[in-house]
């Protein structure tokens, strides 16, 4: 990856030990205990890192949109994995306030490939 063009790599997904209704469009083939569920993956290039950070946040926030109908108790149950994935350029990155409260929400872990 050339650090230079900003690429950024986001993805979001949920494993469990029970089915989930509600991702049900999300689950990976084929279904399988644990149950993986791939809420997508967005990629893009932004060099200008004011840019970069907003779409960023802004993507986090669309992915995690996902996840409203899922009930609390399921995405924070000991068995359940949530994860965000970001692949991110050399330097640093932000993350708004608003963006980690949304993760924790969710019980999200973050994982970071920079």
């Amino acid at each position: 990856m050339d650090a230079d063009t900003g690429q950024v790599i986001v993805s979001l997904s949920v494993s469990t030990a029970v089915r989930v209704d509600e991702l049900e469009r999300y689950l990976r083939d084929p279904p399988v205990s644990p149950f993986i569920y791939d809420l997508g993956t967005v990629k893009f290039d932004e060099p200008a890192w004011e840019a970069r950070a907003g779409k960023l946040n802004t993507t986090i926030h669309e992915l995690v949109d996902r996840l409203e109908s899922v009930p609390r108790a399921v995405l924070h149950a000991p068995e359940s994995f949530v994860r965000l994935f970001m692949t991110l350029p050399s330097g640093a990155e932000t993350l708004h306030a608003g963006t980690v409260k949304r993760l924790a929400e969710v019980n999200a872990t973050v994982w970071i490939d920079a």
